[in-house]
């Protein structure tokens, strides 16, 4: 297929202009958004490894107990 320049022209004449239809124009509330989501995600990771260490002490007590009752 042969090109023509004046099909180059009209190509990279349209995704010049088409470019900034894509661009993102929300940047500061964009990333306050991310921030608010990362800050979310970070708290219930905190609290899933809380209640998995409390889940972990509370075993441990029981396998102490356990073992004390036996001896």
């Amino acid at each position: 297929m042969k090109r023509t320049p004046f099909a180059t022209i009209i190509v990279l004449a349209a995704a010049t202009l088409a470019a900034p239809a894509f661009a993102r124009e929300d940047g500061p509330r964009f990333a306050q958004d991310r921030l608010d989501a990362l800050v979310a995600q970070h708290k219930e990771a905190s609290r899933y490894i809380a209640q998995d260490s409390r889940a972990q002490a509370q075993a441990r007590t029981q396998v102490k107990t356990r073992h004390d009752h036996a001896s």
